[in-house]
């Protein structure tokens, strides 16, 4: 029997608080520290992840500053479901100390697998801050984030508010091209200068740390990287620039109610700021490369599927960067909302369209990814 299987058999058998959905890790039995309050900690994260998809039901067990800051933690509530809602990680609570005695709890959770849908792949560990209110009695949660920065170097640049964890390395030339180059999309989408707070991190492991977690797959996807959630930027550049998530703070002014499709959504964002660290000049020498030495590639895959070329660029970036480029030049930011609306199935067809060119989609691309690179 390996480590794995012995770890999640002792973690899903709850002991004594009728948990619904959460188990508890079977040694925190002889945990000797007396922890205040315990088993409504307990009852409480059981509630809150039991009841997690419907907002309504479990936004009582979250901290109101909390929500107002990062708004409702969809990505937490719906930790371990599949897109058809089998819970095939259910939490597991592993331990909390409590940083502010009596009163604030540090708080950590393992996303394992269900002993029925184990195949040796692992979840999440999540760390979360609990509060403790002595006059109702009741536990309320909030994100990891503030408690993870609280003595990381701040500084506002323009409309944009910086994160970094030592002012030492903190790099004002970048973070001050960044707000001018906030400020310039912003006039070409025709809004003000979105207000954004950006979190500077050195990889994608302190990324993921500063947003709670102790182990999720993406820290190892990529040396760098990041997102754009609400009003924050998640850097894991360990710069104080990033044009293209800037970019994807004003995409939205063009979206209907519908998501987009990938390579529109990610293509203008590369037309603007290029597919990290490359330019978007860079990008598109990239993709001629590539297309060069492998002829053949079909073109749906060039619209749909995403691996790296072979000097590290997304493939699927990139040739959406050079269609929203071809796009934008023909018709402006119309042609954006258009490309914006196309759904995926119906990308390709349309695209010829949409460009004002002939059908010949993939020879388009590429004549349009060397006169971009060549420029």
């Amino acid at each position: 029997m390996n480590r794995l299987f012995l770890l999640i058999f002792f973690v899903t058998i709850a002991h004594g608080v009728g948990a619904q959905r959460l188990s508890v890790n079977l040694a925190d039995q002889y945990n000797i520290n007396p922890l205040y309050k315990k088993d409504i900690l307990i009852r409480t994260l059981d509630s809150f992840f039991t009841n997690s998809r419907t907002a309504e039901k479990a936004v009582q067990y979250w901290s109101k500053a909390d929500l107002e800051q990062f708004g409702y933690p969809w990505e937490i509530a719906y930790l371990g479901y599949t897109d058809k809602g089998k819970d095939n990680f259910p939490p597991v609570y592993l331990g909390a100390i409590d940083i502010v005695p009596q009163r604030q709890y540090l708080v950590k959770l393992a996303f394992l697998p269900a002993i029925d849908s184990l195949k040796r792949n692992m979840g999440r560990v999540l760390n979360l801050i609990a509060n403790y209110d002595r006059i109702t009695g009741q536990f309320t949660f909030e994100q990891y984030t503030n408690y993870f920065i609280k003595d990381w170097y701040q500084q506002q640049v323009g409309t944009i508010c910086f994160y970094k964890e030592r002012r030492e390395s903190f790099n004002f030339r970048e973070a001050a091209a960044c707000s001018r180059y906030n400020d310039s999309i912003a006039a070409v989408f025709k809004v003000p200068p979105k207000k954004i707070i950006y979190y500077s991190c050195k990889d994608p492991v302190q990324m993921f740390n500063l947003m709670g977690y102790d182990f999720r797959y993406e820290m190892f996807l990529s040396r760098t990287g990041g997102m754009r959630i609400g009003n924050r930027l998640y850097s894991a550049r360990n710069a104080e620039s990033y044009p293209h998530e800037i970019a994807h703070f004003y995409i939205p002014e063009l979206e209907g109610k519908s998501a987009s499709c990938t390579l529109a959504s990610e293509g203008i964002a590369t037309c603007f700021g290029g597919s990290d660290p490359k330019t978007f000049k860079e990008t598109a020498g990239s993709l001629y490369r590539y297309l060069l030495k492998y002829p053949n590639v079909p073109v749906d895959e060039l619209l749909f599927k995403d691996m790296r070329t072979d000097d590290d660029v997304s493939r699927l970036y990139a040739t959406g960067g050079v269609l929203a480029k071809l796009i934008y030049t023909r018709q402006g930011l119309e042609g954006w909302r258009k490309f914006l609306a196309l759904s995926c199935s119906n990308m390709k067809e349309a695209l010829p369209i949409l460009i004002g060119k002939g059908n010949d989609l993939k020879q388009i691309i590429l004549e349009a990814a060397k006169k971009i690179s060549e420029a």
